[in-house]
């Protein structure tokens, strides 16, 4: 494990959450998905980021040099 424990923490939360849907990743996130949905209709304030877009390998020419 990493020297982090905090980090290791959150693998170890990770690995149980997976562990519930039988290391379904997808039936996971469509439980998520819900979740998160009937938050919404709830009432409760659901924060959804536009997704990023990778950044580019290539170093900015105004840096190179």
């Amino acid at each position: 494990m990493s020297e982090n424990p905090i980090v290791d923490e959150i693998h170890e939360i990770r690995q149980q959450m997976l562990a519930r849907y039988g290391g379904d990743l997808d039936a996971l996130m469509r439980d998520a998905q819900k979740r998160t949905e009937e938050a919404a209709r709830a009432g409760r304030k659901v924060v959804a980021l536009p997704p990023r877009r990778p950044q580019s390998p290539i170093a900015d020419p105004k840096k190179a040099g």
